[in-house]
């Protein structure tokens, strides 16, 4: 790619116009700030250059000169349509060539109070609630550009401008940016979404990401997850919240939902934004940003744009032209003559009616000043409205509202009202829509379902519900509850009303797995019962070929079956073996051998040789037994024939 050097710009007139004077701290590294003259408007400008080689995109089909200018040109002429009070935004632009390089260049609005970049470099950091101001004025700036159809792809505090009104307006858009992370740079991927990193394109929720980022690194001075590379660095963000601390007060919820690594859990600029004027009221005042005029704290943080205060009415003073004259006390009196009087009491008369003329015509001008109607501004954005008063002369002052009727930032009423009458330097209030009314969240753990219902309800909220088992909350009755998508909120905080409640209700008790008790002891078998919070029933001992006497020889519900809290664990005590005398098969044929064994309660298991001869042996497991022998009861008696 091709590169201007600094040298050659400076002092370089773009288009017989802007003179360029010195590098500015915006911008990057391929779209630098300069500070320019423009001599036809003799003013100073700020003009960002990009070589026209930057903005070749292969997949985009900008792959020469023409295409890449034409792209330039039609990207310009889309972002004029879109002005904000809380952007910046090209009043001009254009293309040249600087040292035999081709370069494009958009002019725009210089403001001298510097960059977020550069305070921060200067060491210094904001309070949450000087944050929370900076965050509001770029919500507005990114809602706007959102509902415009645009995305700005580098919310980073070197786009922050502290504009002459001393709030911050967002720059950068129309900039070409590398969007993949083999191109993009360090100082890009500090405030970079973690999806960018996975080949993303930038939209909506990656610039609320990268205002999260800002924000903490504005009261930290700390930018979250970097690392030495761009590729560390983006994938050091996936699946991690973006820390944030108590330090930060009420500030902390609505950053942690912003900088969530999920985009679609980030909300939009336009819930951000609401999302910092509801805890306002909760923040200390914020103080003044070094040389920013100080404002009242609700004038700055309620509104889509700053008020204007009203101007005092200046005091007409009348002051007297005649000298007053000092008689000394060591000079003699001087005696007037007739003549002298007559003089004295004409330039009196005429002093007389010039004073007289003098206040009368302020008086006049007073009385005939101009009226103008009010015309219709309901409904319109605030900047709109302010700009269809601005010949009228009239002083601004703006009042904040909730309702679902009128969009945010937009006019809901004016006062007077349209249609009345009103004279230059009067004051008209435009009251602002905030946004639809805001609901207060309520603590409804332990309480019935029906009753924790009813209370959200009533605050305009929306009720979701599902079922989990609790060992300490009566069924039906609420475990827990939270915000959906904004889990940090509590008790006491506002929300939106529509905003969706999770709750969490009580369907009692998880069920029990039934344990394996054949075995153990009686007194290890209650313990291990407790511990699952069931208990034991006895019943009668019972005899068991393969468990000592005196263990638990029996049990139901057998093991793994599942039962409520409190459930009974039927046991019986073994009695060990029932053993019963070997009846006499030994030497008998096996048809009157298996009958014998049957009725005695044995179980014939393996016959070999001939069954029509006579049995030569038989064993229980492997041991030889005999006629009479005492055998467990049940036992499988295997038999040999010839």
């Amino acid at each position: 790619m091709e590169v201007v050097s600094i040298n050659a710009v400076i002092g370089h007139v773009l288009v017989g116009r802007y003179r360029i004077e010195k590098l500015r701290s915006e911008g990057t590294a391929s779209a630098p700030v300069f500070e320019a003259q423009d001599t036809h408007q003799r003013k100073t400008v700020a003009v960002r250059l990009m070589t026209i080689s930057s903005l070749f995109d292969r997949g985009s089909g900008i792959v020469d000169e023409n295409s890449a200018l034409e792209s330039f040109k039609s990207s310009m002429q889309q972002l004029f349509s879109i002005a904000h009070p809380s952007l910046v935004l090209a009043d001009d632009w254009g293309d040249a060539v600087i040292d035999d390089v081709r370069v494009v260049f958009s002019v725009s609005q210089l403001f001298g109070k510097g960059s977020l970049r550069e305070y921060l470099d200067r060491g210094r950091r904001l309070s949450p609630s000087q944050a929370l101001t900076v965050g509001l004025d770029v919500c507005r700036a990114l809602n706007h550009v959102h509902k415009s159809g645009f995305a700005h792809g580098d919310v980073r505090p070197a786009n922050l401008i502290f504009d002459d009104n001393a709030r911050i307006r967002l720059s950068g858009l129309g900039v070409k940016k590398s969007y993949s992370a083999s191109k993009m740079s360090i100082e890009q991927a500090r405030y970079a979404a973690p999806e960018i990193g996975q080949g993303a394109a930038p939209d909506a929720q990656t610039d609320i990401y990268s205002l999260a980022i800002t924000l903490i690194e504005t009261m930290t001075g700390e930018v979250p997850f970097v690392a030495e590379s761009v590729a560390i660095t983006l994938a050091n963000r996936i699946d991690k919240l973006l820390p944030v601390s108590g330090d930060m007060g009420p500030l902390a919820a609505p950053i942690e939902r912003a900088g969530r690594p999920v985009a679609q859990e980030r909300g939009t600029a336009f819930e951000f934004g609401q999302a910092l004027t509801q805890i306002a009221g909760k923040m200390p005042r914020p103080k003044p940003i070094d040389t920013i005029a100080s404002k009242r704290f609700e004038d700055v943080i309620t509104r889509p744009n700053p008020i204007i205060p009203a101007r005092k009415t200046q005091e007409i003073q009348v002051v007297e032209s005649q000298p007053k004259i000092h008689v000394s006390i060591e000079e003699p009196a001087v005696v007037e003559s007739p003549q002298v009087r007559r003089r004295l009491t004409r330039l009196w008369i005429v002093v007389a009616a010039v004073a007289l003329m003098t206040v009368s015509s302020i008086a006049f001008q007073t009385l005939t000043k101009t009226s103008y109607a009010v015309p219709e501004l309901s409904g319109l954005a605030e900047s709109q409205a302010r700009n269809k008063i601005a010949e009228f002369g009239w002083e601004l002052l703006v009042q904040a509202e909730r309702t679902n009727d009128v969009e945010f930032g937009h006019v809901i009423r004016t006062e007077p009202a349209t249609g009345a009458s009103l004279k230059e330097g009067a004051t008209i209030v435009f009251v602002v829509s905030e946004g639809p009314p805001l609901g207060v969240l309520i603590d409804v753990t332990g309480q019935t379902r029906q009753a924790a219902v009813e209370k959200i309800v009533a605050q305009g909220l929306v009720v979701s519900a599902s079922e989990d088992s609790s060992e300490t909350t009566p069924v039906g009755s609420v475990i827990s509850w939270s915000v959906a998508k904004q889990p940090s909120l509590v008790a006491g905080d506002e929300v939106l009303k529509g905003t969706v409640i999770n709750l969490t209700i009580s369907n009692g008790p998880a069920l029990r797995v039934v344990p394996l008790i054949v075995g153990l002891s009686l007194a290890d078998a209650t313990t291990k019962a407790a511990e699952l919070g069931l208990v034991l029933a006895v019943t009668p001992d019972a005899f068991n070929n393969d468990v000592a006497i005196g263990l638990i020889g029996a049990q139901s519900p057998p093991p793994d079956e599942r039962l409520a809290r409190g459930g009974a664990i039927s046991y019986a005590i073994s009695l060990g073996p029932d053993f019963v005398e070997m009846p006499n098969i030994v030497g008998i044929n096996f048809n009157d051998a298996e009958k014998r064994l049957v009725a005695a309660g044995f179980v014939v298991g393996e016959v070999t040789g001939r069954k029509s001869y006579r049995m030569k042996s038989a064993s229980v497991k492997g041991v030889a037994i005999n006629n009479g022998d005492q055998v467990p009861r049940g036992s499988v008696i295997d038999m040999v024939f010839p």
